[in-house]
């Protein structure tokens, strides 16, 4: 993953300013007297000691969500989110080393100074980066190109507030509406329409997409998300589409001019982190205790019906970004050869004798769990649909792309509180639990959602 130019400078702003931080309290406690000791510290352990503490720091804030772009955040936001994450990481060094059979540990003046120092110095040092980047920004350097979607009352308030300086980092290239007569706006022009502006993100270097489009219809904010989708743009919209873009979205002041994030991080880095490893520490395992049964099923399949035994299909998962899912086969080999895609539907004449049973227990899906050690599924999220499904859906379903915001998983909400897909009707259905999960995604709600899988798994109810 391509590491950008604004997070390498912060990660060296605060490689600075910690391993400052070190050097200064390494002098007060071993170097000026104030602290008597019987041992002698030399520099060469202090050396020693910076590499260490400094890697401490650096992935604790990055599973602090630290290290998000400085963009659209406000001085006093990073100056109380540096504090929040020095305080919670100084607290968990205090829990480190207190000794309880010690009491002369529990008030440590030493670690209450590195306190201070941290935050005078590691504040210091990010409030610095700020302002030095807010100047260049100023200067006209850094900027990111962005377009406005529509051309009306928001979108003209959006340009008034760029020319005063407002929407600091940005620089608006023109609006994207259908009426090509519009008037150039304040010197912005309109430069494309809803049909060919995806191709204007390529050739004018687009990073920012503010919608700003006062039609009540989301399917036309579908069809924006699914002509930009491969381009690597952020999209924000203007507060008075608040009612539309309803749940998931973080706000965005901008020098008093506020948006709305359309795909903010659900979680931080450290929940991704703990998520991701316990995807893939519980696949290893249950890959480990599921061979015995997925080699039973490997040979019956085999004897049911001629084909091969694994089915590999591309599903599109987070991003819209497109892998190959793993399952045992279930149908006949030739299911889709006349009819092309199709779902599978309620006593489906196309399904085997021991399809039937691999899907009411869920047997089929075990290969997936090699999808979930290699990082393309979760063990919980929305279920993953093919291309040509998507395609169709998200066309003519508000919201349906929000389900593309998540790791696809091998079980979810929807799954275990619906019906198996047999109509449009039933995806719309489960969208609406989809939605749900991602809105209120937390570990927690995975935990809940896995016994629910068992219970269904337990009771032959799998579809």
């Amino acid at each position: 993953m391509k590491i950008s130019k604004e997070k390498k400078l912060l990660v060296l702003t605060d490689f600075i300013t910690i391993n400052t931080s070190t050097a200064v309290l390494f002098f007060i406690k071993f170097k000026s007297g104030l602290f008597p000791s019987t041992l002698d510290h030399s520099y060469s352990e202090l050396l020693l000691m910076m590499p260490v503490i400094y890697l401490f720091w650096v992935i604790f804030f990055h599973m602090r969500d630290m290290y998000r772009s400085f963009y659209f955040r406000s001085a006093a936001e990073i100056f109380l989110n540096c504090l929040s994450s020095l305080t919670i990481g100084l607290a968990i060094v205090y829990m480190i080393t207190v000794e309880l059979n010690d009491p002369e540990t529990y008030f440590r003046i030493p670690l209450l100074i590195y306190y201070f120092i941290m935050i005078s110095l590691v504040a210091f040092g990010r409030l610095t980066f700020k302002l030095t980047l807010n100047k260049y920004l100023r200067k006209g350097i850094g900027l990111r190109n962005a377009l406005v979607i529509g051309y009306n009352k928001s979108a003209k308030k959006i340009v008034r507030e760029y020319l005063k300086g407002s929407l600091l980092g940005l620089k608006i290239v023109g609006f994207i509406d259908d009426d090509p007569d519009n008037p150039d706006y304040r010197g912005i022009k309109t430069i494309g329409n809803f049909n060919n502006f995806d191709k204007l993100i390529t050739t004018e270097q687009i990073r920012e997409i503010i919608i700003s489009i006062e039609s009540k219809d989301p399917l036309l904010i579908n069809k924006i998300i699914l002509k930009s989708k491969d381009r690597n743009v952020f999209y924000k919209v203007v507060p008075s589409l608040n009612d539309i873009i309803s749940g998931n979205v973080r706000t965005y002041e901008l020098f008093n001019f506020t948006l709305l994030e359309l795909f903010p991080d659900i979680l931080s880095p450290f929940q991704r982190f703990l998520k991701r490893s316990m995807d893939m520490i519980a696949s290893f395992i249950l890959l480990v205790i599921s061979l015995p049964i997925m080699i039973i099923s490997a040979i019956i399949i085999k004897f049911d019906s001629p084909g091969r035994i694994i089915y590999t299909q591309k599903r599109v998962g987070k991003d819209f970004k497109e892998f190959t899912v793993y399952k045992f086969r279930s149908m006949r080999q030739d299911a889709e050869a006349k009819t092309g895609a199709v779902w599978a539907t309620k006593n489906d004449p196309r399904i085997t004798k021991f399809g039937n049973f691999m899907r009411k227990t869920r047997i089929d899906e075990l290969p997936q769990l090699i999808n979930v050690l290699l990082g393309n599924m979760s063990f919980v999220g929305p279920r993953p649909e093919r291309k040509i499904f998507v395609d169709k859906f998200i066309k003519n379903i508000p919201f349906y792309y929000k389900r593309l915001h998540v790791k696809p998983g091998l079980t979810g909400w929807a799954q275990v509180k619906h019906k198996y897909d047999e109509s449009v009707e039933d995806v719309k259905e489960k969208l609406k639990y989809d939605l749900f999960y991602i809105e209120n995604l937390s570990l927690k709600l995975d935990f809940i959602i896995l016994l629910h899988t068992i219970k269904v798994v337990v009771n032959f109810r799998g579809h």
